[in-house]
């Protein structure tokens, strides 16, 4: 299945009063490019969060954020940490008896000093609930790069059928050429008054119908389309594969134009040119 580099997804999760929303955004990138944003206080969760990733996707810029906010609005559960409010204020209590003062410390005084944290779930505690949210917002940011995928992939078939015609008109022209050369060749020796050796002259045609001979190009351009075609049925990555079958295709295209050296060809090959950029431009999405 053809899939897309861009998409997005988002998914919330609960655990022990903890609510955790996690949003996937990916982008297109010639490789693999992993962002994972506000796990600042939980640094030993990013590469858990990065190996997760890896296994979702191979190819594309993957950003994602992590939200963490308390889930508990009834007022039940504390929202600092009294244990570490406690200590400090304990240790203000103590510095001011050492310095003489005689004035107990308020809460101003313990905000100051550091003592009033909020309350943090711990990284193994808060792994299982980020994983649940993790994994379902990649499986819908994956479910939208596949819906774009299907719409990416009849764009590429269209493409390709453009160059197929495009290519059969050219192999339907070809023995032309040669007797629009072996024409004017006669025409220019009536011209000139000259005496020309039919044995030579079909020599020169011969030696020309050589140099003008595109099968090999029309043959491997004939290919390249049908392994894109074949390329697109399958599961399996296929970005950077029509990425180079792109190139290879507008080289033959090209050459073909180069050897032909005729105006109805090149018209042809004007067109196949243009399908093959635009087929380019629609890969550089495709995961």
């Amino acid at each position: 299945m053809t899939r897309s580099m861009t998409g997005f997804g988002t998914a919330t999760a609960e655990q022990a009063g903890w609510r955790i929303e996690v949003t996937v955004r990916t982008l297109n990138h010639r490789y693999l490019s992993i962002r994972v944003r506000s796990l600042n206080d939980h640094p030993s969760l990013l590469p858990r969060v990065e190996e997760r990733v890896k296994a979702a996707f191979t190819r594309g810029e993957i950003g994602v954020w992590v939200a963490v906010d308390r889930a508990s609005t009834d007022g039940t559960d504390p929202r600092f940490d009294r244990e570490t409010a406690g200590a400090v204020f304990g240790e203000l209590v103590s510095l001011g008896a050492e310095l003489g003062i005689a004035e107990a410390p308020t809460l101003e005084d313990l905000v100051r000093a550091g003592g009033l944290q909020a309350v943090e779930m711990a990284d193994e505690e808060l792994w299982p609930a980020l994983e649940r949210a993790l994994e379902e917002a990649m499986a819908h940011a994956n479910t939208s790069r596949e819906k774009e995928g299907l719409r990416l992939s009849d764009a590429l078939r269209t493409h390709i059928e453009q160059l197929e015609q495009s290519l059969e008109q050219v192999r339907l022209h070809l023995p032309d050429i040669v007797e629009a050369h072996r024409a004017q060749l006669n025409e220019r020796a009536k011209q000139l008054e000259l005496k020309v050796d039919p044995t030579r002259l079909e020599a020169e045609i011969a030696l020309l119908a050589e140099r003008l001979d595109v099968q090999e190009e029309l043959v491997r351009l004939e290919a390249h389309l049908a392994r894109a075609r074949e390329a697109l049925t399958g599961n399996e990555p296929i970005g950077k594969e029509l990425d180079f079958l792109s190139q290879e295709m507008l080289r033959e295209v090209n050459t073909l134009g180069a050897k032909a050296r005729d105006v109805e060809v090149g018209v042809h090959v004007v067109d196949m040119k243009l399908a093959v950029e635009r087929f380019r431009e629609q890969v550089q999405n495709v995961e």
